[in-house]
């Protein structure tokens, strides 16, 4: 198979939102990689976080607009497949903060003890006081861990 015929398939397979993604990706990797995390997030327009309680009077998202983040981070993870520089949780919730900008999203980074007594940290987004990630219950965030 030829070049031109390659190019043509991975093309016709390119969706206008992957290639978008791409590009945040490259942003997200470059800054990831030469600057710091909170001048990251700020340029980035996701604010970031160290402490989200989950509030009593949280509002669940509207059905409409958890479909669209999962669209969005379906999308990410199909970029993210084929990333040669891996597909962290931090990188992950980055470039979904990026393309959720206008629900005005909350960077969260926790840690846990595994049962092997290791230290896991994981990074995830909070909008309106909900958690996108199930598995950010698990962590506790650094607002939760850091003596007062």
């Amino acid at each position: 198979m030829s070049t031109a015929v390659t190019l043509r398939k991975v093309r016709r397979g390119l969706h206008p939102r992957h290639a978008w993604i791409i590009a945040v990706t490259a942003v997200v990797e470059i800054g990831l990689r030469t600057t710091r995390l909170p001048r990251l997030a700020r340029l980035l327009g996701v604010r970031l976080g160290v402490d989200a309680p989950p509030s009593p009077d949280t509002v669940p998202l509207d059905p409409r607009v958890r479909f669209g983040i999962r669209r969005a981070a379906r999308a990410i993870d199909r970029v993210l497949r084929r990333w040669p520089f891996g597909d962290t949780c931090l990188r992950r919730a980055l470039i979904l903060g990026v393309l959720i900008r206008r629900l005005d999203p909350t960077l969260l980074i926790g840690v846990r003890r595994d049962d092997d007594a290791q230290i896991a940290a994981h990074a995830w987004l909070v909008v309106a006081g909900s958690p996108l990630d199930p598995m950010a219950a698990q962590y506790l965030s650094f607002g939760d861990v850091t003596p007062e």
